[in-house]
């Protein structure tokens, strides 16, 4: 008679969400916060107690593991766009049938509801579920990640509307590590201009590096930046929100970072963005 032990099940099924959905936001270009990954890994931990339950057939244990992946990945990633949620969610259900499909070959391997349970150790569970995390960066690094072609959009900030060109870049992981807030990279020369005098008088002084302190109703703060260049640190306000207009439709995102770093136009962009706000914006 096998026994089965919950505690050391949830554990391993909690350890082999967060590898699906680590992997199935790297293959939809997206990134989620540790917190929000706890989140999606316990739903999908749980969700596999499913195993215990009497047989329920093809149809409505297919049901059940779309409706507990969609939860795991929006607990994860929220709602970053319907097309980017579709392939994350479709990453995530591969990656757990194809687990089940292996353990129903594999010796000593259980399977119910489209649920697999394999009795291994804690130790090969995690080394697998490492290889397949390891293995789907490895893919991406050497096919490398599509970019998107730069568009018009307005930045609110203050009381003014900048017109930028906002370009999709799937590398970009500027973040901000303490309100959680979405973050947009401008380019300050290309955009100057049209910044509210305030914005203008605070930015001028940070890159001119004259020590002169930030207006604090302003709400400045600087962001840790990583390049190849090495790290450095980057002005970044307040911004209302991100505006793009296209085929007659509007996408917005509100309650935004921007960071701003030294350059104008010549790239191509004013505005950089990642995955999860270029879902938001129709833009992947």
């Amino acid at each position: 008679m096998k026994v089965l032990y919950i505690d050391e099940l949830l554990l391993t099924n909690f350890a082999a969400a967060a590898a699906f959905l680590l992997a199935a936001g790297l293959l939809a270009g997206v990134r989620c916060s540790g917190p929000r990954l706890v989140a999606g890994a316990a739903l999908g931990a749980v969700s596999c107690l499913v195993l215990l339950a009497p047989p329920m057939g093809f149809g409505p244990a297919l049901l059940y593991k779309i409706g507990t992946g969609a939860g795991a990945v929006a607990l994860a990633y929220g709602c970053p766009g319907a097309r980017v949620f579709l392939r994350l969610g479709g990453w995530f259900l591969a990656l757990n049938l194809l687990l089940t499909g292996a353990a129903a070959l594999a010796p000593q391997a259980h399977t119910a509801n489209l649920t697999a349970y394999m009795d291994i150790t804690p130790g090969r569970l995690l080394a697998g579920t490492a290889a397949v995390y390891l293995a789907v960066r490895a893919l991406l690094s050497f096919l490398g990640r599509p970019g998107q072609a730069a568009v018009p959009a307005v930045l609110e900030l203050g009381n003014a509307r900048v017109k930028v060109t906002a370009f999709y870049d799937s590398g970009f992981t500027l973040a901000d590590p303490v309100a959680g807030r979405p973050v947009v990279l401008v380019r300050y020369d290309a955009v100057r201009t049209a910044l509210p005098e305030a914005h203008r008088a605070c930015l001028d002084a940070v890159f001119a590096g004259t020590g002169e302190p930030p207006d604090p109703a302003l709400g400045m703060r600087y962001l840790v930046c990583g390049t190849i260049a090495g790290r450095t640190l980057l002005p970044a306000l307040p911004a209302a929100a991100l505006i793009r207009q296209a085929g007659g439709r509007t996408w917005s995102q509100t309650g935004l970072l921007a960071a701003f770093c030294p350059g104008g136009a010549e790239e191509g962009w004013t505005l950089l963005l990642g995955s999860d706000l270029a879902g938001r914006m129709g833009l992947s």
